[in-house]
């Protein structure tokens, strides 16, 4: 696949064209939701910030439905989440991002957290500017390790942003004038798993919005994963 880098075109903070924007993670903080709160992390991605808290898993209610969580048979668990605005009443944008969130939970959630109980997910919408679903998966992935949420793997969620015109050109981790300016962004969250000495990926959730022809699709798809993986190892090398 041919891939054109832009270089008439500056990026906000000089960034290069894959690099990604100064993030900032703070753990333990509270105050977007109500009740109990297991787990809590405000994160930012350059202008654009969230702040989650994870509640569970807590026992269902009576009569509560016991189906298997979609598509993790034997995953008795029920996840919620309320996803709300910078400001006013929540939108449609915003149960879009609440259906994303319930599916990315219940792709990474391990088999051995308990059955017949319920993970809910708050999100405080605080800026934005670009990469806001990444940002927000990200965060909750970190409010859910932090809550002692078992996940079957290592979850990592970049945003990718392409102008087709021509030669595709494509940047990591757009803000808002870039996806504003691309023909296709995209938001792909990978589950990363360690067996022994290797390391495999799965995509759990991919989204995208704009139009794309297949070449820009599959470019798209293989930069989200590459750097994907660098994020990956680079938190894993933070960890050691």
């Amino acid at each position: 696949i041919a891939m054109e880098v832009d270089e008439a075109c500056e990026r906000a903070g000089g960034r290069d064209y894959l690099e990604l924007r100064a993030s900032r993670c703070e753990v333990g903080i509270a105050g977007c939701g109500s009740g109990k709160v297991e787990g809590s992390v405000r994160l930012s991605s350059g202008r654009t910030a969230v702040a989650v808290e994870v509640k569970g898993p807590e026992s269902s209610p009576s009569g509560a439905p016991t189906k298997p969580t979609a598509g993790r048979d034997g995953l008795l668990v029920t996840v919620r989440s309320i996803v709300r605005p910078i400001s006013g009443l929540a939108g449609e944008r915003e149960q879009d991002l609440e259906s994303k969130v319930v599916s990315f939970v219940e792709g990474i959630l391990d088999p051995s957290c308990p059955p017949r109980t319920t993970v809910t997910v708050v999100v405080q919408i605080l800026s934005e500017d670009g990469s806001l679903l990444a940002t927000i998966l990200n965060a909750t992935a970190m409010a859910l390790v932090e809550a002692g949420v078992p996940l079957f793997g290592s979850p990592v969620a970049v945003s990718i942003a392409v102008a087709d015109s021509g030669t595709p050109r494509v940047r990591l981790d757009p803000d808002l004038r870039e996806e504003s300016t691309c023909e296709l962004v995209g938001t792909y969250a990978y589950l990363f798993v360690t067996e022994g000495d290797q390391t495999g990926a799965s995509v759990v959730q991919a989204s995208s919005m704009g139009r794309s022809s297949a070449e820009t699709a599959m470019l798209a798809l293989a930069t989200a994963e590459k750097a994907a993986e660098a994020v990956f190892h680079s938190r894993r090398g933070g960890e050691e």
